[in-house]
């Protein structure tokens, strides 16, 4: 018999990543309020934001027997935390501070089923290098409203990145927004049964 997996997102580059990895799985929205979460430790906000997300849901009854999984990204240079810009200035310090620079992308992924009293929170930490980014690319970024709906205001998917995206150290799809290779550690972890496995 196969779980279903249960991701409590509506991202849409969570759900591609799942599907590549032929996970069966269903998205539901979460109900969690993240600006509840204030926690200054990178680590910690990731966990508990990824914990509440998957804690919401599967404190629905209808989610009683199924594997929830709860899953945040965020995106940390020098200890500050740059969430998704909500205007092209924002996107614009974000992306000038980020320019030639090292930053760190964290993700926290949460497993829980209250049927069977599993609850296992974990993160996965990435480094990604920038170089200098020019008046040109700033422009076409900023126009093209690139940042929108990303936290620190990029997707590394996007192709147009590659132009500036120097280095990657560690996982790739944890900067995507779903450290896979930990996820699917975790959910063998947690006796989860499903198509690859």
């Amino acid at each position: 018999m196969r779980d279903l997996l249960i991701l409590a997102s509506a991202s849409p580059r969570r759900k591609a990543l799942l599907k590549e990895c032929n996970i069966l799985f269903k998205a539901v929205n979460h109900g969690f309020d993240e600006s509840s979460c204030i926690i200054k430790n990178p680590v910690l906000l990731a966990e508990k934001l990824a914990f509440g997300k998957a804690e919401s849901v599967a404190d629905n009854k209808k989610y009683f027997t199924h594997y929830v999984l709860g899953v945040d990204t965020i995106v940390v240079i020098k200890n500050k935390v740059l969430g998704k810009p909500s205007n092209p200035d924002d996107a614009e310090y974000f992306l000038k501070m980020l320019s030639g620079r090292k930053h760190k992308v964290i993700t926290g992924i949460s497993v829980i089923n209250r049927s069977k009293n599993i609850s296992i929170t974990r993160h996965d930490t990435s480094f990604v290098y920038f170089d200098n980014i020019d008046v040109d690319f700033m422009k076409y970024y900023l126009d093209n409203k690139l940042w929108v709906g990303y936290a620190g205001g990029y997707a590394i998917q996007e192709s147009i990145f590659n132009l500036i995206v120097k280095k990657i150290k560690c996982s790739y799809s944890n900067i995507v927004g779903l450290p896979v290779n930990m996820l699917y550690k975790t959910l063998q972890d947690v006796n989860f049964r499903n198509n690859i496995w």
